[in-house]
């Protein structure tokens, strides 16, 4: 799933909302934050879908971008990280990316032994998985 710049802002805006526990967020509200943001940073008028959000909501939950937040909903209407300390930001890298950068490593000190073509396609899957990390 390709992470556009309109997709990273409105998860960095929710991101931002979501740490802020002096304000209880609705989905309203995390709409009209986004929509502001894209204002600001993109001069976009047409504002954000409160389904837009709704799925963005549920991306971040997910491991799709290696976020996995901890989103709460409380109140059957205020939205807030479960972890007051949690933040997409903050994301540490994962076993499995891990994992493949000790390989990637691994690959290119013996390099006699691996094509070029295997490095490439090892640093590629090794550059999907930190594209997360490398947007902020």
């Amino acid at each position: 799933m390709p992470v556009n710049k309109n997709a990273l802002i409105r998860y960095k805006t929710i991101d931002r909302c979501l740490r802020n526990r002096y304000r209880r967020w609705t989905l309203e509200d995390l709409v009209e934050a986004c929509s502001d943001a894209l204002y600001e940073m993109e001069g976009i008028t047409r504002g954000v879908s409160v389904r837009t959000i709704q799925g963005d909501l549920q991306t971040m939950r997910s491991d799709k971008l290696g976020y996995e937040a901890p989103i709460e909903v409380y109140d059957n209407k205020y939205y807030r990280y479960e972890d007051p300390d949690y933040s997409i930001t903050d994301n540490p890298i994962n076993e499995d990316t891990c994992e493949l950068v000790i390989k990637a490593i691994g690959m290119i000190r013996n390099r006699e032994s691996i094509s070029i073509d295997e490095i490439g396609d090892i640093l590629e899957k090794v550059g999907k998985k930190l594209n997360v990390l490398l947007l902020h």
